[in-house]
């Protein structure tokens, strides 16, 4: 894929046109630099000057986002896993690690991948000329759907447990998109709802019957 032309016209505007063209993309996604400014004919027969820019394609923040996260997982001595972009869309950008030695990037309770994705998000949308913020998700093999299916099981378990003993039940502490997996799966066991307390680091889930108080 082309990823830099150099292109000539009667104006500045038209040769960056032509430039897009040659490189197949929209002008938002291109960032040019004037070569040379176009310069009328002496009388119209002598001299004259085309407009000449360099075009290049702007790099997409899930290819930063895939250098960093390389990079990262090079000097961790993890040379053995491959890291790869699953899609790019609405602002929202998903990677992927795979390889044996995956469980290394994962962590306790996904900690040590939190923070990697933290890092890789931050690095890639500082270099994001463009402004356009872009949200980087990264899944170490099928951890975060497992991870997923295991909380969703345990919110219901304790639901229901809950409307038996017709008591509440707190769990342990446990990060903001986690609680959200839990508040979604018990508001789908009818009798049952569920609420967050505690602050910072502590801050965890009371599953409760519906007509319990906090």
């Amino acid at each position: 894929m082309i990823k830099e032309v150099y292109a000539s016209e009667e104006t500045v505007a038209l040769a960056k046109q032509k430039a897009c063209e040659m490189l197949g993309a929209e002008e938002k996604d291109v960032e040019f630099e004037i070569i040379q400014q176009p310069s009328k004919k002496l009388l119209g027969v002598f001299g004259g000057k085309p407009a000449q820019v360099k075009a290049v394609l702007k790099e997409s923040v899930a290819s930063k986002a895939l250098k960093i996260l390389k990079e990262i997982l090079y000097y961790m001595d993890l040379r053995s896993l491959e890291a790869v972009i699953i899609s790019e869309e609405n602002s929202i950008c998903n990677l992927k690690i795979i390889g044996e030695e995956v469980g290394y990037v994962v962590g306790r309770h996904g900690e040590t991948l939190d923070a990697l994705q933290y890092i890789v998000g931050l690095i890639a949308n500082d270099k994001n000329k463009q402004n356009d913020f872009c949200r980087v998700r990264i899944e170490a093999g099928d951890y975060r759907e497992k991870r997923k299916e295991t909380l969703e099981a345990l919110a219901q378990r304790m639901a229901y447990k809950a409307m038996n003993q017709g008591r509440k039940f707190s769990l342990e502490p446990m990060r903001s998109y986690e609680r959200k997996i839990i508040h979604s799966a018990v508001g789908e066991v009818e009798g049952a709802r569920s609420w967050s307390e505690g602050e910072g680091k502590s801050r965890h889930i009371v599953i409760a019957p519906q007509n319990k108080m906090h």
